[in-house]
């Protein structure tokens, strides 16, 4: 037992294990001091991470898409100018008028004729409040106390390094590296002001910055010019950019409510971008068609258009795809083919981003529950319980609650209480058409569960209006094969008949059908999206080599041509 004395200092076998030996403890700080000293051969203070600007992580992340888009212009891919396209979405949350005034000043040339318009559009918006950056918190060096440094003065080793708080001079090399990093970056920006893809692109986030500023009028006239400017290019490379401005400047017409006003020149835009084989743009300039019939009910000449032109799935995004399919699922609804308009919604949703476009998903999950219920399915529990959703799809979850026990009641107190919002979502003229779904699903119930039951019964359990309406009702149903029953006119009762073995039927049949034909549409679009090397000799090359080879095989030609002549 080791014991401590009130008047001195505790006994050195406090800092040993048992015997005397050094414990694992004392072995692994000594471990930890030589590997410091290792590090920190001078034993100098590092100097702590200054504070990130605001300003200087944007044109960080704007000078990574300017180089992305030097390699797209370079190599003419199509994927790069995508992924910088994808970069808007991280760059649209920095943005701000001090953020823009330097990208404009730097990529943008003194003598472009749109430089003055740029600047003029973001000089009466005020500057929202600066980016909050969160910076790693740097642990304090915390100096020992005077009379500790003094008590434990004679335990120093000789020739222990002093903590030096003065900043470490740069070397020679270090300065000539400066150098030539900003003679680099200095010739990058020269480059990039040439460069008509980069001016475009600051365009853009001027007229995103407008658009979130809730500046139309500004937004509309630097969208227009964006699209003018990238028009009298007509480079293949301004093919994204040209489509996102089509896209925001029917988005600011649609804000100001001057949908109608675009819808020809939508469609010139179109016709040019077929002429020129611009996927991208025929991608979006087909959608934004398609929105603009729907939003003033022109489902006829939308499913004309729909039917007359054909969706390019080459290089269009993922995103526009989506688009597509949910605009395709809302006329099929409407037109009667829930079948289809079901697969495409489902498709959709499949293919919108998951981790977020949350609005879009809801949007696309309640047309699909109400066009899966009139096809006569019910929705799993769980389609009503995801992350975020529950709340807005509440309110469909009473109405295929009452659609799955067929209750008429139910689905009449559900669309009254909820009736503003079934037409906000506009999903209300697909809802009436439940109630007939509803009273077929009561008469199942009803034909499963009773033999033979009067028709006065029946009218008061699917609360229907008059005993002729029921009458009738059961009539058709009988005749649609809905239930199978007779009915005796005379005698007003309804009599069901032995239910027979579904395995006696097709429905097996058509459901495996189903699913191979949904394996076999998958499979099919998994090969459709792969990328495939042009041949077998190329096959490791890539793009900068196969350009160079090519470029050689022409001189090569051209050499052997010479020498006929």
């Amino acid at each position: 037992i080791v014991t401590r004395c009130p008047l001195s200092k505790p006994f050195p076998a406090l800092a040993m294990g048992r015997g005397g030996a050094r414990t694992s403890a004392d072995d692994a700080q000594n471990a930890k001091d030589k590997a410091e000293k290792a590090a920190n051969p001078t034993g100098k203070k590092k100097e702590a991470p200054k504070p990130l600007d605001p300003l200087t992580i944007a044109m960080n992340e704007l000078k990574s898409a300017m180089q992305t888009m030097d390699k797209a212009v370079a190599s003419k891919e199509a994927r790069y100018m995508s992924r910088v396209i994808r970069m808007v979405t991280k760059l649209r949350r920095m943005l701000s008028k001090a953020v823009l005034t330097k990208a404009i000043e730097t990529y943008v040339g003194v003598d472009s004729a749109v430089r003055a318009a740029m600047l003029e559009a973001i000089s009466g918006i005020v500057d929202p409040e600066p980016m909050q950056v969160e910076v790693a918190p740097v642990a304090p060096v915390a100096a020992a106390p005077a009379a500790a440094a003094g008590a434990k003065e004679g335990d120093k080793k000789e020739g222990e390094a002093q903590v030096d708080d003065t900043p470490a001079e740069k070397t020679e090399e270090e300065k000539a590296e400066e150098k030539t990093k900003e003679k680099e970056e200095a010739a990058f920006f020269k480059k990039m002001v040439g460069i008509p893809e980069a001016e475009v692109f600051v365009q853009l986030l001027v007229t995103i910055f407008l658009l979130d500023q809730k500046a139309m009028q500004g937004a509309v006239a630097s969208s227009a010019l964006l699209i003018q400017r990238a028009t009298s290019f007509n480079r293949r490379t301004m093919d994204q950019l040209q489509s996102r401005g089509y896209f925001y400047w029917a988005r600011c017409m649609e804000l100001m409510g001057k949908s109608s006003e675009i819808r020809h020149e939508l469609l010139t835009a179109y016709r040019t971008c077929s002429l020129k084989h611009d996927q991208v743009g025929q991608a979006t300039l087909l959608n934004l068609l398609l929105r603009n019939y729907m939003e003033f009910n022109l489902y006829e000449q939308a499913d004309t258009l729909m039917r007359k032109t054909a969706f390019p799935e080459g290089d269009a995004s993922n995103n526009q795809l989506a688009r597509y399919l949910y605009y395709t699922g809302r006329i099929k609804a409407v037109q009667l083919e829930y079948t289809d308009a079901f697969r495409n919604l489902q498709q959709a949703q499949r293919k919108a981003p998951q981790a977020s476009a949350l609005g879009f998903r809801k949007t696309v999950h309640k047309f699909q529950i109400i066009v899966q219920l009139l096809i006569g399915e019910i929705p799993d529990r769980s389609t009503f319980s995801q992350k975020g959703m529950v709340e807005s799809l509440r309110p469909y979850l009473h109405i295929t609650q009452a659609v799955r026990v067929g209750d008429l009641t139910a689905f009449h107190k559900a669309m009254q209480e909820h009736g503003a919002v079934f037409k906000a979502d506009k999903t209300y003229s697909l809802i009436v058409r439940l109630r007939h779904n509803v009273i077929k699903t009561g008469l199942k119930k009803i034909n499963t569960a009773y033999s033979a039951i009067t028709l006065t019964d029946v009218c008061a359990k699917l609360g229907l209006e008059s005993v002729t309406d029921t009458e009738f009702i059961i009539a058709k149903c009988i005749q649609d094969g809905v239930i199978d029953a007779t009915l005796d006119h005379e005698a007003q009762t309804m009599t069901s008949k032995a239910n027979l073995d579904i395995y006696t039927t097709s429905e097996p049949q058509i459901q495996l059908h189903k699913r191979v034909a949904f394996c076999l549409d998958m499979h099919n679009q998994a090969v459709k999206a792969m990328r495939y090397a042009e041949n077998a000799k190329t096959e490791w090359e890539s793009a900068e080599e196969r350009r160079e080879r090519l470029k050689q095989e022409e001189e090569s030609l051209l050499s052997m041509e010479e020498d006929d002549f």
